[in-house]
């Protein structure tokens, strides 16, 4: 008999201030647009590290994992998740920083996939829950 495969889901929250929201719809000079992602990016290695110390957050095992990126928006207005791209993939170069994966290539991961969430509870404060699922089916 077959053992089954085991599934580990592991998620980081990054809580992000309007001021540095940046989408893909958005224009405007390349260095408001660098000093957004950078800030994020910042944001998320800090927030990664300290849940790795926490051992909240721990390095996969297996690759590739697969990689959704929930957006939760200010208000509950119609919105596109995908525009969210520029912020998830600082988090993802993030997350690469911080060790969770060697590389944020198609050999260790699949994605990000994004979905909609419910309005931030905070108000002025975007939240992008990146899900790292490990041992399903790519």
């Amino acid at each position: 008999m077959s053992t089954p495969d085991i599934t580990i889901r592991r998620t980081i929250t990054i809580r992000i201030p309007g001021a540095e929201w940046w989408t893909q719809n958005r224009r405007g000079h390349w260095r408001a647009k660098y000093r957004r992602t950078s800030a994020v990016r910042r944001r998320a290695l800090i927030a990664a590290r300290d849940a790795v110390n926490r051992g909240s957050l721990d390095t996969p095992t297996a690759w590739p994992v697969r990689v959704i990126a929930t957006i939760h928006p200010l208000t509950h207005g119609r919105f596109d998740p995908e525009n969210a791209a520029p912020m998830v993939k600082a988090i993802i170069d993030a997350l690469t920083d911080a060790g969770i994966w060697p590389d944020d290539d198609s050999t260790h991961i699949t994605g990000p996939d994004y979905r909609g969430g419910q309005p931030s509870e905070e108000p002025g404060w975007y939240r992008i829950d990146i899900t790292i699922t490990e041992g399903e089916a790519s």
